[in-house]
């Protein structure tokens, strides 16, 4: 017969479900190895055994009451017979529920290409369920100067949510945390970052219109004009750029914008794309650096 199994690994598994695991006992001159094995689980010091055999690991041990330890032995098998029952190990069940949510993960912090310097749009993604996590119906969101750990919370939102009210150029940690009917929400996600518009940007006296013709001067002027105003950052460069999309910055393609006679004013002469379809047309304003520091996308604009 075979040697004797040792006391099988407890895990939590699905609802009040425990995962049994083991590894078959080694072979020697007196015991043959182990071609199956059986379990036996009963409510912790009780001894009133219930009996599953032929099982093999990893083993689902359902049926459990919510909540409350349960013992659980191994024997090994083959042609000559049986071994003696392992050691005991003890796992408690999963508390009955509702269970709290996972840790929502937070896709993105961004400002929004809408020409302010104010805003932040948080989006994220619903956490997973499983055995010990129900699913999310809210979400709480926290906010703090970065680095500073000062939080200011705001209870049932969505994504995306706009923060507002912020200052330019200013980096801000987010938090969020999903909720349910449980007693206790889920925790904290990790820290994500963003930061605000260094600038404003707004449209300038000449505007594209909705309809244009491919490869034209944009119509009705032959050229676009914005205004992007240092707060608190400076502005040294503007482009314009066209794009399918209307939430992705544009880094290629873009059309340098020389300072013009407004206040603050950038302008250029150029045409619509060359392929009909929707676009918009993208503002950007740069620092020295290149890099975008405000943004402003108009609604579709269809080129024929």
């Amino acid at each position: 017969m075979p040697n004797t199994p040792g006391a099988p690994v407890l895990a939590q598994g699905s609802g009040s479900d425990l995962t049994v695991t083991w590894t078959a006992p080694p072979a020697d001159s007196t015991h043959n190895a182990a071609t199956g094995f059986n379990l036996r689980s009963s409510l912790s010091g009780v001894a009133t055994w219930t009996i599953v055999s032929g099982v093999a690991s990893p083993y689902d041990l359902s049926g459990l009451e919510a909540g409350v330890a349960i013992d659980v032995q191994l024997q090994s098998s083959n042609a000559t017979g049986t071994s003696g029952w392992s050691a005991t190990s003890t796992l408690a069940t999963a508390s009955a529920g509702p269970y709290a949510p996972n840790v929502p993960v937070i896709a993105s912090v961004a400002p929004p290409p809408d020409g302010t310097n104010s805003k932040l749009t948080v989006a994220w993604t619903a956490p997973a369920v499983d055995g010990t996590h129900g699913a999310a119906t809210g979400y709480n969101l926290r906010t703090s100067p970065s680095g500073a750990a000062i939080w200011t919370a705001e209870a049932n939102v969505t994504s995306p949510h706009t923060l507002t009210g912020l200052a330019g150029a200013t980096a801000i940690d987010v938090e969020v945390q999903a909720t349910n009917a449980a007693a206790s929400p889920g925790a904290w996600s990790a820290v994500t970052t963003g930061t605000t518009w260094g600038c404003t940007v707004v449209p300038g006296n000449w505007v594209a219109a909705t309809s244009q013709v491919h490869d034209t001067p944009v119509a009705p002027n032959g050229g676009v004009q914005m205004t992007a105003t240092p707060a608190p950052t400076a502005v040294t460069a503007a482009a314009f750029a066209w794009s399918a999309s209307n939430s992705t910055i544009p880094t290629t393609g873009l059309i340098a914008a020389p300072s013009d006679a407004q206040t603050d004013g950038w302008g250029q002469w150029f045409s619509a794309p060359v392929t009909a379809g929707s676009y918009y047309l993208w503002m950007l304003a740069q620092n020295a650096g290149g890099a975008t520091i405000g943004a402003l996308v108009t609604s579709a604009i269809t080129v024929s």
